[in-house]
């Protein structure tokens, strides 16, 4: 725990550092960029280069002409970087303002208010995007230096983090604002990330180093985020359980899909947490971070009170395996996701039957969007700036909270099947 917060003051200060050299001297730390880039280019290809000749590999050889040849590209185009750096940024920008978009059409079909916030954040991304792509002569200082501020602010927030994981506070208490975060791409990183770290680390034989408990605090809450091996299971899932019941909302019904899986009917089902966890990790094979949350009794009222809208917000819906009875034929319908979770461990579905997440959108409401709903009402600060909240981004905020002294996260456990014993 001592090397994360430490690591916390580490990322700060670095970022801040170079933060403020971004905002001094934008055109010089572009030129060491462009020199570090060469020659990592030029290491690159001369390591693919020495494995080729070693193990006769084609692709070896191919990465390294590909690698001697962008670097010859760099040293000789300069517009080129500027370029990639420009088109990069502006294509980022236009997704994300495609994203809120999508969101603001899904509100509007919902017939839900105060959506202004949004359509501000839509038309700022989609206009900067297309600007940046459709301007040459944009000056790439300027780019520099608005990255440089971003670094300053996001370095503060891990100093922050650092401070409060070593200050012997009497009382801390989660306030609800809004969380500078690191970029959405990086966010969707974070749980396969944190998964590889974790493998790392069972590879030294101290599995039971990984969980910490407060025996004396009695947990009602618990946040759950899982990871899979591949595919979108990579970018994770969260979900929530209260009263040893797990509450996990997504895109469940195959027959609603729409724009590749990302936008579908809401779907939540509810299922026994001793029953879930270790299908999660035996059949589904997922591993699991579980957080404990210490919650006072009028937060427990709070909770109480947005469950039951959840729960009158949906619908039963059953499951193809459900609907035809088909439990001695398991076989069929083990492909279905719902199916086999039901078949397996008893769940129930449910569909949201109107306003917010009726309808699933991968990048806006989701997921992490549903489980912000019980965390929003304890103060949990994962607010974001551009309206998009993804399992990453909550993983990372409760890993923080975790070190810090006096935090209402009492306990971590870490399932693995390497580590499962339940």
């Amino acid at each position: 725990m001592f090397y994360d917060v430490a690591m916390n003051f580490v990322i700060g200060t670095l970022l801040v550092i170079a933060g403020a050299i971004m905002v001094w001297i934008p055109n010089r730390v572009f030129a060491w960029i462009l020199s570090v880039s060469i020659l990592f280019l030029l290491i690159n290809g001369c390591v693919l280069l020495f494995r080729f000749v070693k193990q006769k590999r084609n692709k070896d050889f191919f990465f390294s002409i590909l690698s001697f040849a962008f670097m010859f590209f760099l040293m000789n185009f300069h517009y080129l970087p500027q370029w990639i750096l420009r088109v990069n940024f502006g294509g980022y920008c236009i997704l994300c303002g495609t994203a809120c978009f999508i969101q603001l059409v899904i509100d509007k079909i919902d017939h839900l208010k105060g959506k202004f916030l949004n359509s501000i954040f839509t038309f700022i991304y989609i206009f900067f995007g297309f600007y940046l792509l459709l301007n040459p002569d944009f000056h790439t200082d300027l780019l520099m230096r608005a990255f440089g501020i971003y670094f300053i602010i996001l370095g503060s927030r891990y100093l922050g983090d650092g401070y409060e994981g070593i200050n012997p506070l009497t009382k801390y208490k989660w306030k609800r604002k809004v969380r500078i975060t690191l970029p959405a791409f990086l966010c969707a990183l974070v749980p396969d990330a944190a998964l590889t770290s974790i493998n790392r680390y069972l590879e030294d034989g101290k599995p039971e180093d990984l969980n910490t408990y407060e025996k004396d605090k009695i947990v009602r809450l618990k946040v759950i985020v899982h990871v899979g091996p591949k595919g979108f299971q990579k970018v994770g899932h969260i979900c929530f359980a209260f009263d040893n019941i797990v509450y996990s909302y997504g895109n469940y019904d195959s027959d609603s899909f729409r724009l590749n899986q990302t936008i579908g009917d809401g779907t939540f089902f509810t299922v026994p947490l001793e029953k879930y966890i270790p299908n999660m990790i035996t059949a589904e094979n997922n591993s699991i971070f579980e957080y404990g949350i210490y919650t006072t009794p009028d937060q427990n009222e709070a909770i109480e009170k947005q469950i039951q809208k959840i729960k009158e917000n949906g619908y039963r819906w059953y499951s193809r395996i459900e609907k035809a009875d088909g439990y001695d034929r398991f076989n069929e319908f083990e492909m279905d996701y719902p199916s086999r979770l039901h078949y397996r461990t008893g769940a129930k579905f449910y569909k949201v039957k109107r306003g917010k997440f009726h309808i699933y959108w991968a990048l806006g409401d989701n997921c992490a969007s549903f489980t912000d709903l019980v965390l929003g009402t304890l103060g949990a600060d994962v607010l974001s700036m551009r309206g998009i909240i993804s399992p990453g981004t909550y993983l990372d905020w409760l890993q923080k909270e975790y070190l810090k002294k006096n935090s209402p996260i009492v306990f971590r456990q870490i399932y693995t099947k390497d580590t499962i014993s339940i």
